[in-house]
């Protein structure tokens, strides 16, 4: 219904819209740019357990608002700063489903995919019913890797709370144990989170996942040195784990 409302709002306005269908938030951030887009509008409530929803906003770079523009953005919506058009300038809607295929391209051009597919590994996944599964899935598959699945449907009806935290992803724990994985992961619905289950079935959690994924792109770093001496960095938000630093 959510999602009914937002195209058939945004076409009201003469807003051209092309429906992803089902996919996750970065695949949504991917194909904003891929296709030159204006800007993205995610429909979900991310975490939140299933009784909610709720939108994403994303720019035409493919990310989040900052605070202001986000503000700005909100006080066009609560003052009703819009017009609505009459019905031959309405927007159309069109459909596409190239996302997944987009964003597992993209992840292989820069991923040793030789290197992964010669270790074989066998990895046990919990995608909470939610959006990641079958991008996930598929780009295993992708890397030879042997994939335990669970919760891997996209129902939406989420078979534990939908926060990858460490008491919620018990289940995963154990299968990694019981089938022994050599690692596990845990998504939340819209697979814009990602915790790490080591090959003893310990959760090691959020905290890392940027961090290790940080320290790899760091080592294929091989642009110009800064003034400093340094290569680039990278940003981060204040509610990002401080292991960057």
């Amino acid at each position: 219904m959510l999602k009914s409302a937002v195209i058939e709002g945004l076409c009201g306005v003469g807003i051209d819209v092309i429906d992803l269908e089902l996919v996750t938030t970065a695949g949504v951030g991917i194909m904003v740019r891929e296709l030159g887009c204006n800007g993205g509008v995610v429909v979900t409530a991310s975490h939140n357990p299933a009784q909610y929803n709720g939108i994403k906003l994303l720019l035409a770079n493919g990310i989040a608002p900052l605070p202001d523009v986000a503000e700005q953005i909100k006080r066009c919506f609560l003052d009703k700063h819009f017009t609505l058009v009459e019905s031959p300038d309405c927007g159309q809607a069109a459909s596409n489903e190239q996302t997944d295929t987009t964003h597992i391209a993209k992840v292989l051009t820069i991923v040793d995919k030789e290197t992964i597919t010669a270790k074989k590994f066998k990895v046990a996944l919990d995608s909470v019913n939610g959006a990641g599964g079958p991008v996930t899935k598929k780009l295993l598959a992708e890397l030879g890797c042997e994939v335990v699945a669970i919760n891997d449907e996209p129902t939406g009806v989420f078979a534990h709370n939908p926060e990858p935290t460490a008491e919620n992803i018990t289940g995963l724990c154990e299968v990694v144990k019981t089938k022994t994985a050599s690692i596990g992961f845990a998504q939340d619905p819209d697979a814009d989170r990602l915790a790490i289950v080591d090959e003893t079935g310990a959760y090691i959690g959020e905290e890392y996942t940027l961090a290790l994924a940080a320290k790899y792109i760091f080592s294929k770093r091989t642009g110009p040195l800064l003034a400093s001496g340094k290569r680039q960095g990278a940003a981060t938000n204040l509610s990002t784990s401080r292991m960057l630093d």
